[in-house]
């Protein structure tokens, strides 16, 4: 605690993951005395890292539970909280859900989630002609200190899924994603307005809004609920319950940890949502609750 008093955040995820960028996942400390050993080392070096970024995400695996929200193609895709822009490629990678599996075999990212209930598993991919993210400090995929910090800051018990990051950034590196630096609703219209008018607009995220304050949120969706008057939206969210305005939680906190699957439609100003499944926050599995 002495340690983390004089640092601007606490938060457990953010000082491990520097601990993590500095030593690597095979040198983590495994012990009390192993930990007051690396801080008596390199302490400095942990507060600066604590000081100058903040954690950051990109769980591809999360895919799984966006792909069968989405509508019918052609898509124009904008990602909010965007990251490194790896989930707009979502369409680049094979899925196993046990009862469908959808994505060339040969894709480097391959994601298992197991579903239950009467999900509408798609038997394709969507066509997606457009697709772009947003977010304030957009991962350069070709800086290699940048993906060392995202890959920093995936648990290092869980090998699998730093695995499939290193394969996603991989691919990214191939194809790139453009995410441009920018606020979910101060930058936001600018964004949209560049859309094609010819394919249907899709606005999504995931685990982003519980980092926005509540206000922020209500703005974020009074946005789009206005930018709907000229063009119909399709939001789709993944968060916690109770983090996107409107969206019922389905419980979601009873039984452990789930987000909230959302999908609300947007046009003339009006919106209409549906909470659609809970799902794992790290895609792990995936449960269906509305109708098929």
């Amino acid at each position: 605690m002495s340690f983390l008093a004089p640092l601007p955040v606490w938060q457990p995820n953010l000082f491990f993951a520097a601990l993590q960028f500095l030593t690597g996942p095979r040198h983590m400390p495994a012990s009390g005395p192993d930990l007051r050993a690396l801080l008596a080392r390199r302490g400095p070096e942990v507060a600066d890292l604590m000081r100058a970024r903040r954690t950051q995400t990109n769980e591809v695996a999360r895919c799984a539970a966006l792909l069968p929200a989405l509508p019918p193609g052609p898509l124009a895709l904008v990602e909010v909280g965007a990251s490194a822009g790896l989930c707009l490629l979502l369409d680049r990678f094979f899925y196993d859900w046990d009862a469908a599996q959808l994505g060339s075999p040969a894709s480097p990212v391959r994601v298992h989630c197991p579903v239950t209930g009467p999900s509408p598993l798609p038997s394709a991919m969507p066509a997606i002609v457009w697709r772009r993210g947003l977010d304030l400090a957009p991962v350069d995929v070709h800086d290699e200190t940048a993906s060392r910090w995202l890959l920093a800051c995936v648990w290092p018990d869980q090998p699998a899924r730093r695995e499939r990051l290193e394969r996603a950034l991989e691919l990214a590196r191939a194809e790139t994603p453009v995410v441009r630096k920018g606020d979910l609703v101060d930058d936001l219209s600018a964004l949209l307005g560049e859309t094609p008018r010819d394919a249907q607009l899709v606005v999504f995220h995931s685990a982003v809004l519980a980092y926005v304050a509540p206000e922020r949120r209500q703005m974020f969706a009074e946005l789009l609920t206005a930018e709907s008057r000229t063009r119909e939206i399709v939001w789709i969210s993944n968060e916690g319950p109770g983090i996107v305005p409107g969206l019922p939680d389905l419980d979601a906190q009873k039984g452990g940890m789930r987000f909230v699957l959302g999908r609300a439609r947007l046009s003339g100003g009006r919106r209409t949502d549906q909470a659609l499944a809970l799902a794992h926050p790290h895609g792990a599995d995936l449960r269906w609750v509305a109708p098929g």
